[in-house]
Order: structure tokens, then sequence, then C-alpha cells
């Protein structure tokens, strides 16, 4: 298989932490989709992971040629593979970042050395030339922007949930090491569910401010919370934007919204008025995006 005869990614899929990317990845996959040959039990891709979730650019904002760069290693690895192909600087810096990983190194991004060495050692991609494929990792909408135009044909699925609800979500990985690429900052007398909002509302305000002007009908905005009250028809929506040629059903028993509106067990008196206001306002036009 070479690199000409593999097509282009379909598909990618993102949002925060804990959004229920899962769903729908899931969805996808059973749709007949590729989603990767190390992905992890919430169908995270780990070779993205390895790529993009890097020690580095959670302290100082990669370059944009250091983003393509990643991209173009990715979709070599999902594709024709690595093992043949890298070039004596990639292959540093591959080294390099799994030198970071555990049991080797510190850094906790959801990556192993295990996962390095499999995208080291990746091979010809086990899946027909014309199959479809894609990924999906939570992370994906932070680089946006250079992955749109690396794969200018790639259709993206942002996914959302309720900001109050996530600003008390457990997963907090995004809103630690990705708020500096927002100009956000957390001081020790920032209560993190304070945090987790405006990371929440400055993120979503900026994949929904790139899709809409730079992505057209290759952006779709998914509501968790609409989803979850209506699949059949959000399924068939989701089914038309990635263009499946047959419908089928989605997994049965995927969704278990039990944390929908959990917000309304906390004291929300902590969330300055002007916090609440930018929230809103992304949910407003998230929605309105979502259902046009």
């Amino acid at each position: 298989m070479t690199s000409a005869s593999v097509s282009s990614p379909l598909v990618a899929i993102g949002g925060l932490g804990g959004s229920g990317t899962r769903v729908f990845a899931a969805t996808l996959q059973a749709a007949g989709i590729a989603l990767g040959a190390r992905i992890n039990t919430s169908l995270d891709n780990l070779w993205f992971t390895v790529l993009f979730k890097r020690a580095a650019w959670s302290c100082t904002a990669p370059d944009a040629r250091e983003v393509t760069q990643a991209a173009d290693l990715f979709v070599r690895a999902m594709t024709i593979g690595l093992r043949d192909t890298l070039t004596p600087d990639e292959r540093a810096l591959l080294q390099q970042l799994r030198a970071e990983l555990p049991p080797l190194g510190a850094w906790q991004c959801g990556a192993r050395v295990e996962d390095a060495d499999s995208l080291l050692n990746s091979g010809p991609a086990d899946f027909a030339a014309s199959s479809l494929w894609g990924w999906k990792e939570p992370n994906t909408h932070i680089f946006l922007p250079q992955l749109a135009a690396r794969f200018p044909r790639i259709r993206y699925i942002h996914v959302v949930r309720d900001g109050l609800d996530m600003a008390f979500s457990n997963n907090t990985w995004q809103a630690r090491h990705w708020a500096h690429l927002y100009g956000l900052s957390q001081d020790t007398d920032t209560p993190l569910p304070l945090h987790q909002l405006r990371y929440w509302t400055a993120a979503n305000r900026a994949a929904l401010d790139y899709g809409a002007a730079h992505m057209g009908d290759r952006f779709l905005i998914i509501s968790y919370e609409e989803y979850c009250r209506k699949p059949e028809r959000y399924w068939q929506r989701l089914h038309d934007f990635v263009g499946l040629r047959t419908l089928c059903a989605p997994p049965a028993d995927l969704l278990r919204p039990t944390n929908i509106g959990r917000s309304q067990d906390h004291d929300l008196s902590l969330f300055p008025a002007e916090a609440l206001a930018a929230a809103r306002a992304v949910q407003t036009d998230v929605l309105a995006f979502h259902d046009p």
C-alpha cells in the first residue's frame, strides 16, 4: 500500500474531555469507519495522543510548523506506517516523546511507552485503500486550524456538553494544561470549577468561531444533551454529515446520560456574573449552530 493509494482522513471527533465524544466514536466505528489500530477504552486514538498532547506544548504554544509535522506523521502512521519512512530528525523527535511517557518518564497524558513504540513500528494499514477512516481524540479541537488546513476535505465533529455541568467534571486535564493557549491562567485563589467554566467557554468559542468562519459544511456541532434526548434524529444528521452510504442503527445501550444536570447539585454562586453570561452566550450559539 502506498501513500497515493490511501485516502485522506474522512472525519475527526473532538471536544472537551468528558463531553461524550466516545458515544460518537463508537457510533461511527459501528458504521464501518476505521478509527486506528491503537485506541483505548474511550476510543481515543493513542497515536494522536503521543504526537499532540506534548509536555512542551502544555507550557508554550507550539509553532504551526510543529503541528503540521505532527499531522504529517500521524497520517503516515495511519496509512503507510512509520516503520520504514522516518527521517533521522523524525525518529529523534519520536524517541524524545517516548522518553517522556510512563514508565520511563513522568508525563501523564494518557499514553505510555508502549503506545509510542507501536507508533514508531507502525506498518501499512490493514484496511482497504477504499475504506473510510478518521479518529477520535478530545484534544483535536486544540489543533483544529492546522488540521483543517492540512486535510482540506476532513469533516470535524465537535461535541459539546452543558458548560455548568462540565465545570464540575472530574476530567480536568485540558483546563489544567491548555488554558494558556486561550490567555487563561489559574491562580491558587481561583476555584477549579470557575477555571473549568472559563476554559469551557474559551475553548468552545474558539472552535465554534473557527468552524463557522473557515470550515462551512465540514464542521458539525453536536450537543450531547440534545443527542441523548433525540438520538434517532441526530444520528440521521450525523450519518448525512459524514456521508455514509448505508444508514445503520447506532450501537444499543451506548447512551448513559447519568451526569446530565449535575450542576444542579452544586452552589453556583461561586461563578461571577460575567463568567455565567459568557458561558450562556456560547451555549446559545452552540444550540443555534446545532439546530439552525
